[in-house]
């Protein structure tokens, strides 16, 4: 009988890699699966009429993406003055590539989804918090964000 306990409970863990970074003082991690790369931060083009959030857009190897400044997103105050700051290029499920500009990338982290502490409402950008080696990191909702950048630009 242990036996077939210990194997439910093995199944039922989700362990996820997530990338984790910092915005300000607090981190977050997104699922590393959804990282297409990561790179230094360049000078945007603005974007008339975009959200405060979008900093604007780069060229990746000729492919026009937009940036999202999570710490405008947050409502964090941005770290203007820091080298450390990348964009890390995601793709949400919906296939809709953007740029997160973060404060710095930290690592990487196995999360167990069962440890997540749910914190907000379905409709936040916060999945939950999680500890991991005593950090208290939160879990984004990349489909949030992403998708409120879509609607956001079809709205204008």
């Amino acid at each position: 009988m242990t036996e077939q306990t210990e194997l439910k409970e093995a199944t039922d863990t989700k362990i996820v890699k997530m990338i984790v970074f910092a915005i300000g003082v607090q981190e977050y991690c997104i699922p590393i699966l959804s990282v297409r790369e990561i790179r230094g931060f360049e000078k945007t083009t603005t974007l008339p009429f975009a959200p405060p959030y979008v900093c604007g857009a780069i060229n990746l190897r000729g492919i026009i993406l937009t940036v999202i400044d999570l710490a405008v997103y947050l409502n964090v105050p941005p770290q203007t003055d820091n080298p450390r700051r990348v964009v890390v290029i995601v793709e949400s499920k919906n296939g809709v590539v953007c740029g997160l500009l973060v404060d710095r990338v930290i690592d990487m982290a196995d999360i167990n989804l069962n440890d997540v502490q749910a914190v907000s409402e379905d409709g936040s950008c916060l999945g939950g918090l999680v500890l991991v080696d005593n950090r208290m990191i939160g879990l984004l909702r990349l489909e949030t964000v992403v998708g409120q950048l879509v609607t956001d630009t079809i709205s204008e």
